[in-house]
């Protein structure tokens, strides 16, 4: 495993108003079988501090697994054209939502790059919002 700097940028549109949320933080890069892992932990700066997070690039699969675990676990799999149902948990609580992969444009490889995604989350068949997810993966 390699270490790496790991930038994200995350947008949201809800109602027509985005958020935008940015963090930078050290990680680790690892490519098994293929598939791309980075791994990094939150921090209080993100409201999210002792927890882990670990993102699984599927090149073949055209999908991504984005999974936290420790003080809040979660697990969202965003495949391109596919809706799946997933629980995330917040600190206000529990939250069974779907979650439907509209882009996935891996540029990730073993010296790094670039992944941009788009997804929307619903609950209860009602549209939640539109993500967007850009990450840029550069040794450290």
């Amino acid at each position: 495993m390699k270490e790496v700097i790991i930038d994200i940028k995350g947008t949201q549109e809800v109602d027509g108003e985005e958020d935008v949320v940015e963090v930078t933080t050290v990680g680790k890069m690892n490519v098994i079988a293929g598939k791309t892992y980075l791994k990094y932990d939150d921090s209080a700066a993100t409201g999210m501090e002792g927890v882990s997070c670990v993102i699984k690039i599927d090149p073949e699969d055209d999908s991504v697994v984005m999974s936290r675990s420790g003080a809040l676990n979660s697990r969202m799999y965003i495949k391109k054209g596919q809706r799946h149902i997933c629980h995330y948990e917040t600190l206000q609580g529990t939250l069974t939502m779907g979650i439907f992969g509209e882009t996935i444009k891996n540029g990730i490889n073993a010296d790094g790059g670039e992944l941009y995604m788009s997804y929307t989350l619903d609950a209860n068949c009602q549209l939640l919002s539109r993500n967007k997810v850009e990450i840029t993966v550069k040794q450290a």
